[in-house]
């Protein structure tokens, strides 16, 4: 009998009067579901134990269950728990009775390594277990989900090697309309925060002994799709855009054509051990074919009306953060220039960010350089808001950098003022001389 339609006053399978889909009640159905289960597994350790009992031969199937029933016992009464199902006495009952029976197996005892708790401990957690549940279920109910595609860096067996990418997926979430998932998505976008990890997740390998987790994400692709798993929007992470559909028939045959040539090359290549040039080829056939979606959603009103409302959010976090007071023209217009450079980082192709982020540190450095007021100390003499003003610069370059590369880049932009100083104090110098 589907337990999400059954008609409550009379159980009847079927009835034009059913369950509503709500977090309660599928929480009453999963309950339901896994005390029928824990009897069924409850009678198959008795009847098992009782086989042993005669000696009674069993076949090759039998005695596979027979191991692994123990595991199954555990997991339901640990799903049990975890949902804030074990409140009552009968349900405690039928539990200890279960762990009477298994609790010998070192499969119950991975779960379960000791005693179970009285009925007092369990109900003091069942409030917040059950909670979790009715939160997790909710979710579960919204229709559409929030995907990103892109790449996940990992370590390498041998940590020798570093580390290697390959292509993955993260949740971002589910939300009951498009506006909202494509809200969804560009919030995620604004933090910058794409972390690869499940939560709870133990990413700890005892083969190798350390975590061998994945490290970091690369976003790409944001990817929008319904209850069915059909993909209904997708769009590009680095400018935040969204995708319009592509309805005309002989645009479509274009596309689809372009996308099976670039798949077979990438096939191609792989079959000749160029896997990078087979990804990339991948990468581009997708690329071409963002537009495509699912035909139950192609073209929809309410994807054309919700890419019609999404406005795009602006990211101004440095460009209303720096402090330019008192600062050189020079300099105020290189420190804004870099500020505008860093929040606009995700809407640029990296290599053209990187580019222009290099020049702007250069045009900072010569203004700091030109702000200079005495250059007869040993050490010449800048203004304190221009000081100021490259402590802004260190800054920025370390957020966009990040931990691992950016004291590296402010080490260098470092040395390059220390050598524009000396070069320019030395011309000082043989200019007093002559």
């Amino acid at each position: 009998m589907n337990t999400y339609n059954v008609n409550v006053k009379t159980a009847t399978p079927e009835s034009p009067k059913t369950w509503v889909k709500s977090p309660e009640n599928l929480w009453l159905a999963r309950k339901s579901d896994l005390l029928v289960a824990l009897a069924k597994i409850e009678g198959d350790l008795m009847m098992y134990q009782a086989l042993d009992r005669i000696d009674a031969r069993m076949d090759i199937e039998q005695i596979e269950e027979q191991f692994f029933c123990p595991q199954t016992a555990a997991e339901i009464v640990q799903s049990l728990e975890s949902m804030g199902a074990v409140t009552t006495q009968p349900v405690l009952d039928m539990v200890c009775s279960v762990e009477v029976l298994a609790s010998s197996s070192e499969f119950w005892q991975e779960i379960f390594s000791g005693a179970l708790p009285e009925l007092t401990v369990f109900t003091n957690r069942a409030a917040a277990n059950r909670e979790r549940f009715l939160a997790s279920a909710t979710e579960g109910l919204k229709p559409f989900s929030v995907m990103v595609e892109g790449r996940t860096e990992y370590p390498e067996d041998d940590p020798v090697y570093g580390t290697y990418w390959q292509d993955g997926t993260i949740s971002l979430g589910r939300a009951w309309t498009i506006a909202e998932a494509m809200d969804l998505a560009a919030s995620a976008w604004l933090r910058d925060e794409w972390d690869p990890r499940e939560q709870g997740e133990d990413y700890y390998d005892s083969d190798f002994g350390r975590d061998m987790g994945p490290l970091r994400f690369y976003p790409q692709t944001f990817i929008i799709c319904d209850e069915n798993y059909r993909r209904v929007l997708t769009g590009e992470v680095d400018r935040m855009i969204w995708h319009a559909h592509v309805t005309d028939p002989a645009e479509l045959a274009r596309i689809n054509a372009e996308m099976e040539v670039l798949y077979a090359k990438a096939a191609l290549e792989g079959g000749w051990d160029n896997y990078e040039t087979a990804r990339q080829l991948r990468v581009k056939a997708r690329k071409s074919g963002a537009s495509i979606v699912n035909s139950a959603w192609m073209g929809h009103p309410e994807v054309a009306a919700a890419i019609a409302c999404f406005v795009r959010p602006e990211l101004r976090e440095w460009a209303d953060k720096v402090n330019v007071d008192r600062l050189p023209e020079a300099l105020t217009q290189a420190l804004m220039q870099m500020a505008t450079l860093c929040d606009r980082r995700r809407t640029m192709p990296l290599l053209a960010f990187y580019d222009a982020l290099t020049a702007s540190t250069n045009k900072i450095t010569h203004a700091v350089v030109a702000s200079v007021t005495d250059w007869s100390a040993i050490r010449p003499k800048v203004p304190a808001p221009v000081v100021g003003a490259w402590m802004q610069t260190r800054d920025m370059l370390l957020s966009v950098y990040g931990e691992e590369y950016g004291p590296d880049v402010w080490r260098n932009a470092r040395h390059s003022l220390s050598e524009f100083f000396h070069m320019h104090r030395q011309m000082f110098l043989t200019g007093l001389a002559m």
